[in-house]
């Protein structure tokens, strides 16, 4: 719950505070229109309030609340887009309170949970995870978001924010990318092992973002290294190296581009974190790693 105050009040400012602490009562009026019971606050929010709980009719479920009206209109239309491929089902929502009604997955292990250990596992149940979630083929006409429009937060930032070179690089590898793509998808955006869960003998993603992209884009985002590895310095660059050619065979898709990406999704984490006035993390040290 700390890690969310501290998230929202520095994103939202007086609107975070009043947010927070009006939550009680948002929980409260949300647990009657729906019916709930026994609600279990999560102890890794992050962005928005999770809760576990019950239904009358004894169904598992997730409550989730959101501060920011537009994020969360984006999760729900990827939900609704998703319909349960892949992804935990959106039952209802309620606009009034920017919250969502969840299928809860049984039992809800990630797969991060199953990671550096069982590196193989953790990769193939990724790549499976992720093709069938882009099974569904893009209609020719749609109002999604596209991933350049993210990437403008890059071309937001100056030199100064990066040690020296970087910032050029990022610049030239992201106009490269998004000029050189070829089969745009609906992707989750945020698709990290935190973000896939076991619900009985599948693997269901959570968080959608929703945005559109390319393949490689979406599989940058996986944990290629563990923060316990970062100690690694000089073999971090070749661990990183194999473990990319290994799922791009696994996934079937170009090693060399989503090297690029995951080298661009560092900066525009790191650019994220930078205008929500958060710490940076070792999303710099990181790509720094990676290209030096």
């Amino acid at each position: 719950m700390n890690k969310l105050i501290e998230n929202v009040t520095n994103i939202f400012g007086e609107q975070g505070s009043e947010w927070i602490n009006n939550l009680p009562n948002t929980v409260e009026a949300l647990a009657k229109h729906w019916q709930l019971r026994q609600i279990l606050p999560v102890d890794n929010m992050t962005y928005n309030y999770v809760a576990k709980a019950i239904t009358s009719t004894n169904k598992p479920v997730v409550l989730k609340i959101s501060c920011d009206k537009k994020s969360s209109g984006e999760e729900m239309q990827a939900l609704m887009y998703f319909d349960g491929n892949a992804s935990v089902r959106l039952l209802d929502h309620n606009e009034k309170y920017h919250a969502m009604l969840l299928d809860q997955a049984i039992p809800g292990t990630t797969l991060k949970s199953f990671y550096p250990a069982q590196i193989e596992y953790v990769m193939d149940c990724y790549a499976a995870t992720m093709n069938k979630l882009h099974s569904k083929r893009l209609p020719s006409q749609h109002h999604y978001r596209h991933i350049s429009d993210w990437l403008k937060a890059i071309d937001r930032l100056t030199a100064n924010h990066f040690p020296a070179g970087m910032f050029d690089h990022a610049i030239q590898i992201k106009n490269k990318l998004l000029s050189t793509m070829q089969q745009e998808l609906f992707l989750h955006g945020d698709l990290h092992h935190d973000n896939l869960i076991k619900n009985n003998d599948e693997w269901l993603t959570i968080d959608p973002k929703g945005i559109i992209g390319d393949a490689e884009f979406e599989i940058a985002a996986f944990d290629f290294i563990h923060p316990s590895e970062f100690h690694l310095q000089t073999g971090i660059k070749n661990l990183f190296a194999k473990r990319i050619d290994i799922l791009a065979e696994k996934s079937k898709l170009n090693a060399a581009r989503i090297k690029d990406w995951v080298f661009v999704r560092l900066i525009l984490s790191a650019a994220w974190s930078i205008e929500d006035n958060c710490e940076i993390g070792w999303d710099i040290e990181l790509a720094k790693s990676l290209v030096d």
